[in-house]
């Protein structure tokens, strides 16, 4: 029997979902491209109406166009600085376009007003996450959790705590996500990398196979899965796993890793 050193890492495979974006409430859209709802008010009223500068900032970042969206928001909130849909709005779109730190401020201004609303705090979390304020993203996504109990706000600690390598607590919160959302396969995957992080590579291997139940054609869980067979000495499993997700790679560096991975196997039974 090939014995293999059981000392590898889930090092590609935890590409966590990057959609960070906390989109702004959702506006009906008429056919015309307006927002729906009463529209007999008068253009100069529309002009010094926050919601509606509001409104129309939600349907340009839904087109793609978050720099109008800022415009929008921007009028918003000069028209009223408490309007608390406004800062969201800004905060969304300047997530959108990678400008963490404003987002951030537009966050922490909604927060201010209403400081209960967890979806606000969870953005500002992962504002600050991107930003790599580990401590203001932990204590953000702390309080949407406290409000909300949620699982996305669970999977976000937990993975703020993977990489941050506190792998006990990163375990904790993906098993809240999971309980708090049983059909949710990154929070399996979350689970699972972090098992494998703790050596304990049977219960990462049962953890993606859970989640490939879910999402049977998810790359990232298929290759960890081998991953976590290959730590625990199952070559014959981890061989398979690796060829079957080989032809469905097209990113370079997983590629690489795959073949590295079944070069390992193959040079530990020569």
């Amino acid at each position: 029997m090939v014995v293999l050193k059981k000392d590898i890492k889930t090092a590609l495979a935890f590409f966590l979902a990057a959609a960070f974006f906390a989109g702004a409430a959702v506006v009906p859209i008429r056919a015309d491209g307006h927002p729906a709802g009463p529209q007999k008010r008068k253009k100069v009223a529309d002009e010094k109406n926050p919601q509606y500068q509001y409104e129309l900032g939600v349907i340009a970042l839904r087109y793609g166009f978050p720099d109008e969206a800022i415009r929008y928001g921007e009028l918003a909130v000069s028209l009223d600085p408490g309007h608390f849909n406004g800062w969201n709005l800004l905060g969304s779109a300047y997530f959108n376009k990678g400008d963490f730190a404003k987002a951030a401020e537009a966050y922490e201004k909604a927060a201010a007003i209403k400081p209960g609303a967890a979806d606000i705090h969870r953005s500002l979390g992962m504002a600050y996450a991107e930003l790599k304020e580990t401590d203001k993203a932990e204590a953000a996504l702390k309080k949407a959790f406290e409000a909300g109990g949620d699982a996305e706000s669970a999977y976000l600690l937990g993975k703020l705590y993977y990489g941050a390598r506190r792998f006990d607590e990163a375990l904790a919160f993906a098993l809240k996500a999971i309980q708090k959302d049983g059909k949710s396969a990154k929070a399996y995957n979350l689970k699972g990398v972090t098992l494998n992080q703790l050596e304990r590579y049977a219960e990462s291997a049962g953890s993606f196979e859970a989640g490939l139940l879910l999402a049977p054609n998810d790359l990232n869980l298929q290759v960890n899965l081998g991953i976590a067979y290959l730590n625990s000495g199952q070559t014959a499993k981890a061989k398979a796993t690796f060829e079957a997700v080989l032809p469905k790679i097209e990113q370079d560096v997983m590629r690489k890793q795959v073949e590295g991975y079944l070069q390992f196997i193959k040079d530990a039974g020569k």
